[in-house]
């Protein structure tokens, strides 16, 4: 078994007298001070000594609750305990703090109320409740241990990188939002974008065949029309389909324009709200739902 201890560097003398009483019980521990060197990349050495090691002991302060790192390294000890790689994660309230949301339903050491004094770079405690938190810890440990083999954790370890690529591949290939759904304010302003789209494309029989959408900003990360891209509109609708043609994107994140002639077709009123989902490949935009009010826009 092996114990990583997740703490802010201002507790550093109370973690460092809480190592040596865990290897003096035989209990493997990972600290970033024996572990990193110079040219190391942190997020990396972090993320496979979690992986490496069966607990997580957590030391509680308010340094530490402020901590990104110590933020970091509890999300990724709460992923690992749901797959099964971490056997436990224990709680250690060594100064008074808010303990944090995720581990309200934990049981903790607390050593909030006992007195240290400073011994060179670590501390002493001179008050009696610590003998009586520690042994609480190595009952934990002990009993909590589970024997995984290295064939197991490297396939679990598998499992989770191969998922996480398939999340992370879908989420950059996919766009789910609700946005207001609205027309062009006046003629002038819709012919503005038909003539913008048609600079690209060409009249295709004139301009008044040229239905321009303006999308959200928030959708650019996954969904990069050229101007004058005919967008295929699906979904929610009366009838098979609708289209349009991209003409920019918004200034804001709160709406999608439409030409009226295609929010006709999809049987939508002028200000109502859609839910959509974007596909890229397909130039394609979903309608998932729908709520519907009133208003006039062309």
């Amino acid at each position: 078994m092996k114990v990583f201890i997740s703490h802010s560097s201002k507790d550093k003398g109370f973690v460092r007298f809480l190592k040596d009483c865990l290897l003096a019980n035989s209990i493997e521990t990972w600290l970033d001070e024996d572990q990193l060197d110079l040219g190391d990349s942190l997020v990396t050495k972090l993320q496979d000594a979690l992986d490496e090691s069966t607990h997580l002991l957590i030391v509680l302060s308010p340094a530490s609750i402020d901590s990104d790192w110590v933020q970091f390294e509890l999300k990724k000890a709460l992923s690992n305990s749901k797959t099964g790689l971490l056997n436990k994660i224990i709680p250690i309230k060594y100064r008074d703090c808010k303990v944090p949301e995720e581990l309200q339903d934990l049981i903790y050491g607390d050593l909030s109320n006992e007195v240290v004094l400073p011994v060179e770079n670590k501390i002493k405690f001179i008050s009696d409740g610590f003998e009586d938190v520690f042994l609480r810890i190595i009952r934990a440990i002990k009993n909590s241990s589970k024997k995984i083999d290295k064939a197991e954790k490297d396939e679990i370890i598998k499992s989770i990188k191969s998922t996480e690529k398939e999340v992370e591949k879908f989420a950059k290939s996919v766009h789910r939002a609700t946005y207001k759904l609205i027309g062009y304010n006046t003629l002038e302003a819709r012919e503005k974008y038909q003539k913008l789209v048609s600079k690209k494309i060409g009249s295709i029989g004139g301009l008044d065949n040229i239905r321009p959408i303006l999308l959200p900003p928030a959708i650019k990360n996954t969904f990069k029309p050229k101007i004058g891209d005919r967008i295929k509109i699906t979904g929610y609708l009366p009838w098979e389909e609708s289209f349009g043609h991209f003409a920019g994107f918004r200034s804001d994140d709160l709406a999608i324009t439409f030409d009226k002639r295609t929010r006709d077709e999809i049987d939508e009123k002028s200000k109502s709200y859609i839910s959509i989902e974007v596909d890229p490949d397909n130039l394609s935009i979903t309608i998932k739902d729908k709520i519907e009010t009133t208003g006039n826009n062309v």
